[in-house]
């Protein structure tokens, strides 16, 4: 049963990782041989969205489980199945290393009520802290549960976030390819849901689909590039919505607006349907 008892039910792992796992993800979210920075040991980035991995790691965790370990398995009696990902943020206190050991830390902060047969939101923030204690990064997730409406709980706030009535200032295009799900979940999301076709049609898609982080992974990776190519470490907090899912193989708009000095807003965009991947998005920067 969901309430306000949840609000602070917590877990908390170790996550360690190398040059080689920042070099995978990087290649997970489109990175090549055009941005060397991402893709060679020498003068290595962590495109800045590496600090999402931790959320739903397995490989690199301490103690190692084969599927992401969330505050939610505490609460009793709620059905898992059906829980969709509903919006992200993460925020960077500083550049992410090329390697290191974090102490991750998962708390339930809110839980809200969409009514009755309309589901839950539960939000998780997920702290990262180095081996001196500081913060390096924080993740906000928010999780809709579609079996936990109706307990009288407060209604989810409303995105801050508005993007502009205008054509975008900026647009890049990209597409996943035919193994987008299979690379990306080698940094450590393992949910069969992104391998495996039976579970996948069991769950009402035709095939594996992509992961909705690995597209906010292709979004940073796309708006540095547009924004400050090169300087990853600009970035400060990136925040968004998922909206429609993406498949393997898709192409893709990315759309940008600049409204003001070190913020833009975007918005993610497939070709085939013309439907928003990701919608009402922010990013912050220095």
């Amino acid at each position: 049963m969901l309430d306000q008892s949840a609000v602070g039910l917590s877990v908390q792992q170790k996550f360690s990782y190398t040059w080689r796992d920042i070099i995978l993800y990087n290649l997970s979210v489109g990175a090549g041989q055009d941005t060397l920075e991402y893709v060679y040991e020498q003068g290595l980035k962590a495109i800045p969205t590496f600090g999402v991995i931790p959320c739903a790691a397995t490989f690199g965790t301490e103690p190692y489980t084969a599927q992401p370990v969330m505050p939610t398995s505490k609460i009793e009696g709620l059905r898992k199945e059906g829980t969709l990902h509903m919006d992200h943020k993460l925020v960077l206190y500083r550049p992410i290393p090329t390697e290191g050991t974090l102490t991750i830390n998962k708390v339930i902060t809110g839980v809200y009520d969409r009514g009755e047969g309309k589901g839950a939101k539960i939000q998780v923030e997920i702290s990262a802290a180095d081996e001196t204690g500081e913060t390096l990064f924080t993740n906000t997730m928010g999780y809709l549960n579609r079996w936990a409406g109706g307990f009288g709980g407060e209604k989810p706030p409303a995105s801050t976030v508005h993007i502009p009535d205008r054509s975008p200032d900026l647009t890049a295009y990209g597409q996943y390819p035919a193994n987008a799900p299979l690379l990306y979940r080698l940094t450590g999301d393992t949910f069969p849901l992104h391998a495996d076709p039976a579970f996948a049609k069991k769950s009402g898609f035709d095939r594996p689909i992509v992961h909705g982080l690995c597209s906010l992974g292709y979004a940073c990776r796309m708006l540095t590039a547009l924004l400050f190519p090169g300087e990853p470490e600009r970035v400060i907090s990136l925040e968004n919505q998922f909206r429609s899912v993406a498949m393997p193989g898709d192409s893709f708009a990315l759309q940008v607006w600049l409204e003001e000095t070190g913020k833009a807003y975007f918005r993610m965009v497939g070709d085939k349907d013309g439907k928003a991947i990701l919608d009402y998005g922010c990013i912050t920067y220095r």
